[in-house]
């Protein structure tokens, strides 16, 4: 009992499964449930549905039948495909495009050769029962006579005109075509581009601030009446010097001279520029000055000239150097090298027996010459030497040269104290100091004896002592002999007769 009672259970659930209702079913791409199924949401079991191929396409084979079994729907073999319109055919005089292709929703696209107008759409879609428009044709292009000029006219005149042909445009006197000369028969049956005007164009007499007219000058200015101009002194064209009477009676293109103006000048090292500020008005100058130890070479002063820019280019500062100093006779500089720098200074000297005259030391200066002026070496001369009392010298002459020297001698009766000779020395001076002329203590007759002895060279007061010694040892000597002779006399005459001269001494004889 149990068991069968089981078995019923069993069977009746597959029952109930078997039964179970579908959904609604869904085909394959590109298509939809047929007839009344579309409308259904629910389908009893053992429901039989069939699908069909959307519009634009077609079946290309396979079942297009669906049952529902125990809840689920079993599998469509329907194949769908998008239509396929084919060629649509030859357009004469034009051509035929196809951009995606000849498919449902596909485009065909026509046009005309050059000189043909086409007649119909350009365009056709590939639609589920075939293409969906006829062709449209290309018909030959005309166009009616161009619209009339006031002014003006047009050549040549007719009653129709063929794709191409072209018409030439031209105004009464006094007037000007403003637009294009000729028009041609477009492929769009109309004259292209659109007929000129005839205007009268005056343009009023040209003129432009601080210039002046150089070519074109005249009564009346028409249309393309062209003009030049040049600006005045200090003043530079900015664009184009012409200008021409347009269309619209107004000169063009404007002209402008504005007044020339120059930037900072260039720099240069070692040196600096005045006045210095943002920008120079056409014929200002400036200046260029360089550091301490430095000088110009090139331009000093530079000029804002006519083309915006300082003439003449701007100069250099260099070191200043000096060459050799100038040489002098008798004379030698020190240091002696081949260059020598601003500031530096050289010493001159003369060579013995030569005095400088002028400035002993010379310095190289701004200007690269040596300052002041070299000296000259001149030969060292002594005035007259000091005269003595009671002497004299020789020789005895206007001046003497450097070395030169005089000999003192005093008069009768005086003896020189100090140096005989005394030399032209190197400052101008005879040295040493001149002597002096003393009086004699010996007798006349000696006196040439003492005065022609060249005294010693020594020290003055040494000289003196030796000289009054002398004096002394020569006096008594002469006294003695003195009294020797009238002894000797006295002797003789008292014998009764004289005797026999004795022979004389020395002494004797020099005092003879």
């Amino acid at each position: 009992m149990g068991v069968t009672y089981f078995l019923l259970c069993c069977l009746s659930l597959a029952i109930t499964a078997q039964a179970q209702d579908c959904s609604r079913p869904v085909g394959g791409p590109n298509m939809v449930l047929k007839d009344k199924d579309i409308l259904l949401e629910t389908f009893p079991d053992g429901t039989q549905v069939t699908f069909a191929c959307e519009v634009g396409y077609i079946s290309a084979g396979g079942s297009a039948i669906s049952i529902c079994q125990g809840g689920s729907w079993t599998p469509v073999r329907l194949k769908c495909e998008r239509k396929n319109c084919g060629p649509i055919g030859e357009v004469e005089n034009g051509n035929v495009d196809y951009p995606e292709g000849t498919e449902f929703g596909d485009r065909a696209v026509i046009t005309c050769h050059d000189g043909f107008i086409l007649v119909g759409k350009d365009k056709i879609y590939c639609q589920d029962k075939g293409w969906a428009n006829r062709l449209p044709v290309c018909e030959v292009v005309s166009c009616d006579p161009p619209p009339a000029v006031a002014d003006g006219t047009f050549k040549p005149v007719s009653e129709s005109y063929s794709y191409r042909d072209v018409v030439q445009y031209s105004c009464q006197k006094g007037y000007t075509l403003n637009g294009s000369i000729s028009a041609s028969c477009s492929d769009d049956g109309t004259f292209q581009p659109a007929p000129p005007s005839c205007i009268m164009v005056r343009c009023s007499d040209p003129q432009v601030d601080n210039a002046e007219l150089t070519e074109g000058s005249q009564r009346v200015y028409g249309y393309m009446a062209t003009v030049t101009f040049k600006c005045k002194t200090g003043f530079m064209m900015t664009g184009a010097n012409s200008q021409r009477c347009e269309i619209n009676s107004q000169w063009s293109p404007p002209l402008s001279c504005k007044l020339i103006t120059c930037k900072l000048p260039p720099t240069v090292e070692n040196g600096s520029f005045s006045p210095n500020k943002t920008s120079y008005n056409y014929g200002e100058a400036v200046q260029y000055s360089c550091q301490k130890n430095y000088t110009l070479s090139g331009a000093k002063s530079v000029t804002c000239s006519d083309n915006g820019i300082f003439t003449p280019g701007p100069p250099t500062c260099i070191l200043i150097t000096c060459k050799l100093p100038p040489t002098i006779e008798n004379g030698s500089f020190s240091p002696n090298k081949a260059s020598y720098n601003y500031g530096e200074a050289v010493q001159y000297s003369c060579q013995k027996g030569y005095t400088l005259s002028g400035a002993k030391s010379v310095t190289c200066s701004d200007n690269g010459i040596f300052t002041p002026g070299p000296p000259t070496c001149i030969l060292i001369t002594c005035k007259l030497p000091p005269t003595i009392e009671n002497g004299s010298f020789s020789p005895n002459k206007a001046f003497y040269n450097y070395g030169e020297a005089v000999q003192y001698s005093c008069q009768k009766g005086y003896t020189l104290s100090g140096a005989k000779s005394v030399t032209c020395s190197d400052n101008g001076i005879f040295t040493p100091g001149p002597p002096t002329c003393i009086r004699s203590t010996t007798p006349p007759t000696t006196t040439t004896t003492t005065t022609t002895t060249e005294p010693p060279t020594g020290n003055g007061e040494t000289v003196k002592v030796m000289l009054i010694v002398l004096a002394v040892i020569g006096t008594s000597g002469i006294c003695l002999l003195c009294a020797f002779c009238i002894y000797k006399k006295k002797r003789g005459s008292g014998r009764g007769g004289p005797d026999k001269e004795a022979p004389k001494s020395e002494e004797e004889v020099a005092l003879s």
